[in-house]
């Protein structure tokens, strides 16, 4: 093949070519000399930035920008490689790049360090797994509260009680701007969700009491707490779920298994949502509460 003359174009001609490259790419030919490295820098200063997303399960940096998405994985052998690779093989709108390595976790991390200095991007998104060694998830925490102390979204599961720690560990480190996902919240107690200052709350399989989130609402709209708050999501199983809020002090419409409740400066009301199920198992009439969303009240005006 020939090789293409990319530094000896005039300056236009080359960030012409530069923009038609994916951001994987980019990364490429910034590792072919300390010029091209210093060209690509140089560029990416002047382009509209990509968000980006890391993830410690696959080992995985991907890059969005508008409706496109590329990924870079490592997995620690072909095999683990070729069945990512049959999963994302049908995304659409995405490219997908896979390698493999015997210390995937540690050069995901060494190949964004360097991504990160020539592409000028920083995380937004965080998809962390908290069941690895303390030592290791704290190493993860620790890489990336060295770069940006906020992200805007966090995805955050553990299946084991000894993460417990780690879990406050992460939260004392960085805040979540937007949106706080975790997939199992045994971990968070009360004192925990009122440090989660995202607007966009979700904790599944929580250990939450109904008082405990009675508390929580009878604070966010005596105004003491969570101002911001958009959406939560506490899955609270039992026949007394409904406890949480149902106390006509609180509430100032039902319609439909829908709560609604007003904040006391009359800016904001919260729906709360509830389901009503009968337990496959047991038997036993249940309830969960699926969902409070926040919204603007109208100025009458």
């Amino acid at each position: 093949m020939t090789p293409f003359p990319l530094l000896q174009l005039p300056l236009v001609a080359m960030e012409h070519v530069l923009c038609m490259m994916s951001p994987i790419e980019l990364i490429d030919v910034s590792l072919t000399s300390s010029r091209a490295k210093r060209c690509v820098k140089s560029f990416s200063k002047t382009k509209k930035k990509f968000s980006v997303s890391f993830s410690n399960y696959w080992s995985s940096v991907s890059f969005r920008r508008d409706q496109m998405i590329w990924t870079y994985i490592i997995h620690i052998d072909q095999d683990d490689a070729n069945m990512c690779a049959n999963i994302l093989k049908d995304l659409e709108n995405s490219e997908i790049i896979i390698k493999v390595s015997e210390e995937p976790l540690k050069d995901i991390m060494k190949w964004y360090d360097y991504a990160r200095e020539v592409l000028n991007c920083k995380i937004y998104c965080l998809a962390l797994e908290l069941d690895h060694p303390s030592s290791e998830n704290r190493r993860i925490i620790d890489w990336i509260a060295a770069q940006t102390k906020t992200v805007e979204w966090l995805d955050l599961s553990s299946a084991d009680e000894e993460s417990g720690d780690d879990v406050k560990y992460l939260m004392e480190r960085i805040n979540v701007s937007k949106h706080f996902n975790f997939c199992n919240a045994q971990f968070i107690d009360y004192k925990q969700l009122l440090r989660l200052k995202s607007p966009v709350i979700v904790l599944r399989d929580s250990i939450l009491t109904s008082q405990e989130i009675n508390r929580f609402l009878r604070s966010w709209m005596s105004c003491e707490t969570h101002l911001d708050l958009e959406a939560l999501q506490i899955n609270i199983l039992g026949p007394n779920a409904m406890n949480a809020f149902y106390d006509y002090h609180m509430i100032s419409q039902v319609e439909n298994e829908i709560f609604t409740m007003k904040r006391c400066d009359g800016k904001k009301q919260a729906s709360v949502t509830v389901v009503q199920f009968i337990d496959s198992f047991s038997g036993v009439d249940c309830q969960e509460i699926d969902g409070i969303t926040v919204e603007n009240i109208p100025s009458s005006g």
